[in-house]
Formats: structure tokens, C-alpha cells, sequence
């Protein structure tokens, strides 16, 4: 370590970069590294102590695998060496927030956890990154791990360099309007929006699961540019019908209605809906009576329904499984398949 590492910084590096909302540690300090001329091995000898690999090029990966955490004294050397101060730096970036700190008051820390906390890095879109006249890659801390751009209709997820980097959603219109459907229900019902439609996803991702050669969603990946068969294609090619069904369960949780009569009805109008669709609605059955199951009742719980404008609440067994806050399998009552 260098003898500036050891005493701490005392004044900005020369050149500087502007933090983005939302964006990781690791991403921010890659960058001002590079614009400065220096590897991140380098740059890190400056904010304190760490362990990284013995091999420069494996470090200079690290921010699009994981994120870099530091400790109260590690942000401030950051803060010194970004010329921006700690305020700013914990309202930009997530991981920099007090409660996500590492433990110890001593001296500076970093350290790349082996998986993120917190969320996945996954790229921002390039087209917002040129506006911004950026030209390195950001990484954004979400709790998905996947993201729209709502501006540049470019769908970018955390695959870490696998092609294609990016999908144009022009060529997806169907992708594109499923989104915007996901963003009137989550604006609309800003609490059991976003639940409803976490829920829906875990269902076609088992529905996929089960009928992963459905012709649609073949076509949609070929048209991505993606393997139809791989992981990472199925948040994209499944949204339309995800962003769907999430307005076909706000249905069901509005109406109140639970008896075996009502469900059945229900399950009569997806089916509708999937032969619309054009995939076989018995792959998606299981899934669909596992969520209705959930939402069967209000027992132990208040009234399932509404309970003030824009407020819905959901059936007690939801709430007893799914969380408030974090990723969409987090936000579901859905088990992950």
C-alpha cells in the first residue's frame, strides 16, 4: 500500500465523475479510476484495505459481478477522493447508504462481497449513458435483475457481457406495451401493484417452465437476439403476458369474491386469455391454483378488498409470505422454480 493509502487521501483526484442515482460502488469506482488513468488494484491501495485477486484484469471485472462495500472511513476517503461529499455520495449510491456500511470504526475497509447484496449490478441503458457523455459502462445497483429504460425502449439486464449487451425494444412491441401496462398498475395501486404483478411473474416463470417451446415466446427471443431456451431470456418474453395476468389478479382482488364458484370463473377468463395468447393454458395450471391458494381468503388478516382510493388490500397468506420491499421473487407469495 502506498504511503497516501496509509495516511488517507487529502485532496480529490484530478479528474472527476459525476456518481448516477442508483449506481454501485464498484461501478463509480471504476470509473473515476479509469478517467484517472488508473487500474482499480491501484485506486484501491487509496481508500483502504481489501482483498482482491492477484490478477489486475480479474479486478478490473469485479464491478459488472458484485459490488464493493466499504466502511464508515472508506466512504470518506471515497468522498475525498471523488470531490464529493458524503451526503451526495450516500444519496447516489445505494450501497453507500449508512444502514449498508461494513462494521468497524477503525480503519478504512473495502472488500467485493462474493455475490451483491442489496440488489444485482445490472447496465445502464447505453443510450442515457451517451446523453450524459459517458462513455465507460455504468453499472446500476437494482433489485432486479433486469431493467426498461422507459426513454430509449432498450431492455439491459446483469448477463455480465453476454450478447447482445442490450435488446432494442422497438422490435418487441408487445414488450413494450406489457411495461407500461406494469407501470399503470404499480402507479395506480402503489402498494399491491407492484406485489401483483411479482406474483404474476413467478407464474409464467413456472408456466414457461413447463412450455418453454411455446411458439410466441420463441419468436419474441429470436427477435431479442436471445437463446429461447436460456434463463435469461424469460423475464422479456414473458412480460407481456405477465403484465397481463397482474391485471387479471388486481381483478380478482378487487371483486372479493372467493368461493370455489368465483375461482373457477377466474381460472375460465386466463384460459381466455392464454388461448389468446397462444400457449397451453394446463402448463400454466399448477402455478395458477398454487397463487389462487394463496389468495383464497383473508383469514388472520384484514378484509381482503379495497380500503381507501388506490389502496388495495392483498388476502392475508399473501402477506404472510411476501415482502414489502426487494426483487420481484422477494415481493411474490410465489416460490421460485
Amino acid at each position: 500500500m502506498t504511503l497516501e493509502g496509509l495516511l488517507g487521501p487529502h485532496r480529490p483526484l484530478p479528474v472527476q465523475v459525476r456518481p448516477i442515482a442508483g449506481e454501485s460502488t464498484g461501478s463509480f469506482v471504476a470509473r473515476l479510476a479509469r478517467a484517472n488513468g488508473l487500474g482499480l488494484s491501484e485506486f484501491l491501495d487509496r481508500v483502504g484495505q481489501g482483498k482482491a485477486s492477484a490478477d489486475p484484469a480479474q479486478v478490473e471485472k469485479y464491478p459488472q459481478y458484485t459490488e464493493m462495500d466499504v466502511n464508515a472511513a472508506g466512504r470518506e476517503y471515497l468522498a475525498v477522493l471523488s470531490g464529493r461529499s458524503v451526503e451526495l455520495l450516500r444519496w447516489a449510491l445505494p450501497s453507500l447508504a449508512d444502514h449498508r456500511l461494513l462494521s468497524g470504526a477503525g480503519a478504512p475497509v473495502w472488500r467485493w462481497a462474493w455475490q451483491a447484496e442489496g440488489g444485482n449490478p445490472v447496465l445502464w441503458c447505453p443510450l442515457c449513458r451517451c446523453r450524459r457523455g459517458i462513455g465507460d459502462r455504468v453499472w446500476l445497483l437494482s433489485a432486479d435483475s433486469w431493467q426498461v429504460c422507459g426513454r430509449h425502449l432498450r431492455w439491459t439486464d446483469d448477463s455480465r457481457g453476454s450478447d447482445p449487451e442490450t435488446v432494442d425494444l422497438r422490435a418487441l412491441p408487445e414488450c413494450v406495451a406489457g411495461q407500461r401496462g406494469r407501470r399503470r398498475l404499480e402507479g395506480k395501486f402503489k402498494l399491491a401493484g407492484p406485489e401483483l404483478f411479482a406474483d404474476a411473474c413467478q407464474v409464467m416463470y413456472q408456466w414457461w417452465g413447463y412450455a418453454p417451446d411455446s411458439l410466441v415466446w420463441v419468436q419474441r427471443a429470436w427477435a431479442a437476439g436471445l437463446d429461447a431456451r436460456s434463463a435469461r431470456a424469460v423475464p422479456l418474453i414473458v412480460l407481456p403476458e405477465a403484465a397481463e395476468l397482474a391485471w387479471l389478479m388486481l381483478r380478482f382482488e378487487q371483486a372479493g369474491q372467493r368461493s370455489e364458484n368465483d375461482r373457477a370463473r377466474w381460472l375460465a377468463q386466463v384460459q381466455h386469455r392464454a388461448d389468446v395468447w397462444d400457449i397451453d393454458f394446463d402448463a400454466g395450471t399448477d402455478a395458477l391454483l398454487q397463487w389462487l391458494e394463496r389468495h383464497s381468503s383473508s383469514e388472520d388478516g384484514a378484509p381482503a378488498g379495497f380500503a381507501g382510493p388506490r389502496r388495495l388490500v392483498l388476502a392475508a397468506r399473501h402477506n404472510r409470505i411476501a415482502s414489502r420491499v426487494g426483487s420481484l421473487q422477494q415481493r411474490s407469495c410465489m416460490p421460485a422454480e
